[in-house]
């Protein structure tokens, strides 16, 4: 794993192990200091660069956490294939959508 910088390892501090008791977004940002929008992006670098398995639990509580087992990692991977379903259905219907004449 590569050295994690200031703000990364801030984060993966504040991230609880376990879905038990997820941290919600708006938690972190409170926590942290930053913008949600530096949180998301934070979660994402830790999870694509770095290699850290971060899920996020949608339903109440909701909110991230670090996977500790298979079980999470499937409840993690759910909605993430779920989605990706959807959006490739999506895709495949506007690409495939016939277009009005341009007059």
């Amino acid at each position: 794993m590569k050295q994690l910088d200031k703000e990364e390892q801030q984060l993966l501090d504040l991230l609880p192990k376990g879905i038990e008791r997820p941290r919600p977004l708006k938690e972190l940002v409170k926590l942290s200091g930053l913008k949600d929008r530096e949180v998301r992006g934070i979660i994402y670098r830790l999870i694509v660069l770095h290699h850290v398995p971060i899920g996020a639990h949608y339903n109440r509580p909701n909110g991230y956490y670090i996977i500790t087992n298979d079980k999470e990692r499937q409840q993690a991977l759910a909605p993430l294939t779920s989605q990706i379903t959807m959006m490739s259905k999506r895709a495949e219907i506007i690409s495939n959508a016939e277009l009005e004449s341009e007059e």
